[in-house]
């Protein structure tokens, strides 16, 4: 068998037959290698044992699969990917694995928790006060590392008292252009929905100002956290609901735009690739990135470009999951257009999800982003920015930059926000 299809059910022996095809493709191409844990990991223990790799026992298959976080880069740098005959992608063997194991050993119970980003962003926001100040305790975060397995050194977004959607709701509203220049449809994300709500302010902000009409359709979590413990089914059902309340307003002539990459990505390629209907094709076809969105704007002469304040040098890091959409340096070029001088910082900030905030990986997420961490300083910048709020987070920590004022690491929106002297 060559490929893996993660909506059909796959035989073990046959899963077992693939994964020692792909190690074999792998062991003799060696470009990933230091991408990432999963790749040395799986290396280094071929080497072990002399490039045999049918004798990796199950400890070394759970270990590879166990440090992927689903950040895709390997599929991009991996040069046998379909349509080559070798049909080589490891991003989704790792998502077959994980579904596997989950059924052979079972799901902890903190990772079950863990993907409840919808449930767990509207209770932290209607508790915001009480839930900000408790993870800020030591004696609390000591108690949630031994009982929970959640890093007490891993620092943490904060809940917002008003959501996103609550905002967007009772604010003002701008009188649109008639008609508009465009419309769209924003799907901001659970992090933009509870936690990085200014993004999504800053989103609302930069694209009125050049005359586009935005509503908020009713969305949930875009699914990509399932991928932690394999349960595509549970992607499934995140992309019939998020498709079924988007594609009214795609017919209605409405873009998609998306302000964090993981969503985009979900949206884009995840999505069709589960959902193999025409309903999901059409969402997928009209969504695009914030940045991507706004630079399609500037081609088409549609983009405000009366910024009243230059950023400066920014050091911008692109985020894994903006890297597999495979659209350029969208951010950087927009960021220019606004004034800046930006430095690309390619390197993974090792967050990844919730997996930066397991016990047992929180020590190597902080090694990865060393990389990262280095080049920015290197590059010495006014600023810097992430268009993942969470490789921002993950990257203020690893600079140390908890209470280092200006020191935090924005979103380009909110860079290109801020160059429009727009109000924050």
């Amino acid at each position: 068998m060559k490929g893996l299809s993660l909506i059909q059910p796959i035989d073990a022996r046959q899963l077992e037959k693939e994964t020692l095809r792909i190690y074999e493709v792998c062991d003799g191409c060696r470009r990933c290698f230091n991408l990432c844990p999963s790749f040395n990991t799986l290396l280094d223990r071929i080497d072990v044992y002399e490039g045999d790799v049918a004798k990796l026992t199950p400890g070394d298959h759970q270990q590879v699969v166990d440090e992927c976080y689903y950040c895709k880069l390997c599929f991009n740098h991996c040069p046998y990917t379909p349509p080559h005959h070798y049909e080589i992608d490891f991003p989704h063997l790792m998502v077959a694995w994980k579904k596997r194991l989950a059924a052979e050993r079972g799901v902890r119970w903190r990772d079950r928790l863990l993907i409840m980003t919808d449930m767990i962003g509207k209770l932290g926001s209607a508790t915001a006060s009480i839930t900000n100040s408790l993870l800020g305790n030591r004696f609390v975060r000591r108690i949630l590392d031994r009982v929970m397995g959640i890093h007490q050194d891993r620092r943490l977004l904060h809940f917002s008292r008003e959501t996103f959607p609550r905002w967007f709701g009772r604010r003002a509203k701008t009188t649109p252009a008639d008609p508009p220049v465009r419309k769209v449809a924003l799907f901001a994300s659970c992090l933009v929905n509870y936690q990085a709500t200014d993004v999504g302010k800053a989103t609302v902000q930069v694209l009125e100002k050049s005359g586009v009409h935005v509503v908020v359709p009713q969305q949930s979590c875009c699914g990509m956290p399932s991928f932690d413990i394999g349960d595509t089914q549970a992607i499934q059902q995140a992309a019939r609901s998020n498709v079924a309340s988007l594609l009214p307003w795609v017919l209605d002539g409405y873009d998609v735009v998306v302000p964090t990459a993981s969503c985009s990505l979900m949206l884009k390629r995840e999505y069709p690739e589960l959902q193999r209907d025409e309903r999901t094709k059409q969402v997928a076809e009209r969504t695009f990135d914030i940045c991507e969105y706004l630079m399609e704007m500037k081609k088409a002469g549609h983009l405000a470009t009366d910024f009243t304040m230059k950023p400066g040098r920014v050091a911008y890091q692109i985020p894994c999951h903006l890297r597999d959409q495979n659209i350029g340096f969208k951010s950087k070029e927009l960021m220019e257009c606004a004034g800046a001088q930006v430095e690309v910082i390619e390197h993974c900030s090792g967050h990844d999800g919730a997996w930066s905030a397991k016990t047992e990986f929180f020590s190597l997420s902080m090694k990865i982003a060393g990389k990262a961490v280095r080049a920015i300083e290197h590059a010495q910048p006014d600023l810097i920015a992430s268009d993942c709020p969470l490789a921002g987070l993950q990257l203020d920590q690893a600079r140390g930059s908890a209470h280092a004022p200006g020191k935090t690491v924005l979103h380009p929106i909110q860079v290109v926000r801020n160059a429009y002297g727009l109000p924050v």
